[in-house]
């Protein structure tokens, strides 16, 4: 095991277990560490986020920040069970395919479908990887990654990442992304986040032939989802 390694984290479960509001002597004498070592630890682990110092007294604690190393209390399978009533109450509503996807590093897979009965409608392939770029899913996964969106942007060229740069803001601030015929001809899709404790689990999102699913009724389709999913 890297020795560093171990430190790091046994300093994070110290003060998370121990009133989250501790001294560094504490930390160095429950740990059996010098106190400068402890003293370079916490500081960087200050610089990443994790750890911050009280300010009223030279305590440390974890930051909110820490949770992000947590899996999702939710798996796949509950997932699906818990959305495939709510995908197909999007589809009977409105008469499109409605779908739940979630993220696979710099892809993204389609984990339910629901399919409207249409002799029109867009078909969707169910776990197979897509690209981000150029989707409505990407988008929501990468206006809250930066991350992934430093990876993906670098490889526009500058005027094509500056307009995508203004879009990822905009689908920020607006929690919701389009897709005008962006990824497939003829074919509109809208995209909105699905979270548990403030952390993206998932997209619902519903895709449309682009002579039928235009701005009006992909509005009316985000207004729904964020019904049904309760999203003020």
């Amino acid at each position: 095991m890297i020795q560093s390694i171990e430190r790091v984290f046994a300093i994070l479960e110290y003060v998370a277990s121990n009133g989250n509001l501790v001294r560094l002597n504490d930390i160095a004498t429950a740990l059996d560490l010098k106190k400068t070592t402890v003293h370079n630890f916490l500081n960087s682990l200050k610089e990443l986020g994790y750890i911050e110092q009280d300010e009223l007294s030279p305590r440390y604690r974890v930051t909110p920040k820490l949770q992000y190393l947590v899996a999702p209390h939710t798996d796949n399978n509950s997932l699906k069970t818990k959305m495939r009533p709510v995908l197909e109450k999007i589809t009977r509503l409105t008469n499109e395919t409605a779908y739940l996807s979630v993220q696979m590093g710099m892809y993204f897979r389609h984990e339910l479908i629901s399919e409207p009965n249409s002799s029109i409608r867009i078909s969707l392939e169910l776990n197979k990887d897509f690209q981000l770029m150029r989707t409505a899913i990407g988008k929501i996964f990468m206006a809250n990654s930066p991350h992934l969106r430093n990876v993906l942007l670098g490889k526009l060229e500058p005027s094509e990442r500056k307009k995508l740069e203004h879009e990822l803001e905009t689908v920020a601030q607006n929690d919701f992304a389009y897709d005008f015929e962006e990824n497939e001809k003829d074919m509109h899709c809208i995209a909105i986040p699905l979270r548990e404790n403030n952390r993206i689990i998932g997209v619902v999102g519903v895709s449309g032939p682009a002579f039928r699913f235009q701005k009006a009724e992909m509005d009316k389709a985000i207004e729904l989802i964020r019904e049904l999913l309760k999203i003020k």
